[in-house]
């Protein structure tokens, strides 16, 4: 087989095994071993042992790789985990608790390790298109929470409030990912607390719950009799 025939083979060959997502989890290892300016389609060659051309086969160019690579991201690690959690089946304390441990336990190997997502914040931190991209997904993933603290009772600005508290937590987790000394957090210890309602909401609540009660005691008043 002649040198021009062997590349003509080869390239057909590897336009058939590779796929855009094999691209994609190239360019996660380069990003979380050695950040954004590591993802260069001359690097992605070396790591997977092929030619640029089986690079634009897949992707237009490197811009266009980077976006599928943040879009790939929200999809498996919010779009994904919110969609799973829609069950009847689940309480909210323990939605809350398999949301949190999803978020922390997306499937990571294949795309860098554990600390994938602390990569892509510090990629985000000097790129506005990832930045925009992970704000979405901050969005996303705040909203399901405020609305399931709502599911669980709570009201108003509190329901709010003790979303952004777990999410804010979360987010902190990841960036520990690296820490291993550190103790492993007790996530339904942690969901009991917020899901418990402030004093202040419980009193609300009581009085409100008082207050009703009372009301349905209240006989109406009987009609008076006219005296003739």
């Amino acid at each position: 087989m002649d040198g021009v025939s062997h590349w003509i083979w080869d390239g057909m060959a590897t336009k058939q095994t590779l796929t855009p997502e094999d691209w994609i989890k190239a360019a996660f290892k380069l990003l979380t071993s050695a950040g954004p300016k590591a993802i260069r389609v001359d690097y992605l060659c070396k790591e997977l042992g092929v030619t640029k051309g089986s690079f634009y086969w897949h992707f237009e160019d490197l811009a266009a790789l980077r976006a599928a690579m943040v879009e790939h991201w929200r999809r498996i690690a919010t779009s994904d985990v919110i969609a799973s959690m829609v069950s009847p089946e689940l309480s909210p304390r323990d939605l809350f608790i398999r949301f949190i441990e999803d978020i922390l336990h997306v499937p990571t190997r294949d795309y860098g390790g554990p600390m994938t997502e602390v990569a892509i914040r510090h990629w985000a931190a000097g790129d506005e298109a990832v930045q925009t991209v992970v704000r979405d997904a901050d969005t996303e993933r705040l909203a399901f929470l405020t609305l399931q603290m709502r599911g669980a009772g709570l009201t108003g600005p509190e329901a709010r409030s003790r979303a952004t508290l777990i999410y804010a937590t979360l987010v902190g987790l990841k960036q520990l990912t690296g820490e291993p000394a550190l103790p492993r957090m007790d996530i339904p210890g942690f969901v009991d607390a917020m899901l418990r309602p402030s004093p202040a909401s419980a009193a609300a609540a009581q009085a409100a719950l008082l207050a009703s009660a009372t009301t349905e005691r209240v006989p109406e008043p009987e009609p008076e009799l006219e005296i003739q």
